[in-house]
């Protein structure tokens, strides 16, 4: 089993709202549905951020757990693992 990570996803504020990180998103979540061995996607998101949490759940990733004290150097220090997962039930049938 395969999980493929995404490290960070970032666009500067004065092109947010213009389709690039959903862009960006996808074209991942293309290559990696393609990859047979990658089962999920995963991420880490801090607890405050709604914007992100709202953004990542539109691709149908859901939150697996939260995290107390991931980060060292930002407040809130906890965060949620968010995953996405390929179903691959169909392809191993073939």
């Amino acid at each position: 089993k395969a999980r493929l990570y995404l490290m960070t996803i970032g666009v500067l504020a004065p092109y947010r709202q213009c389709g690039v990180g959903t862009a960006l998103l996808e074209a991942v979540l293309e290559q990696a549905s393609k990859a047979t061995e990658i089962e999920e996607v995963y991420l880490h998101v801090q607890t405050s951020n709604d914007k992100a949490l709202s953004f990542y759940k539109k691709f149908d990733f859901t939150v697996r757990e939260t995290i107390k004290n991931y980060y060292k150097d930002i407040d809130p220090p906890d965060c949620h693992l968010l995953v996405k997962t390929f179903d691959r039930t169909s392809a191993k049938q073939a």
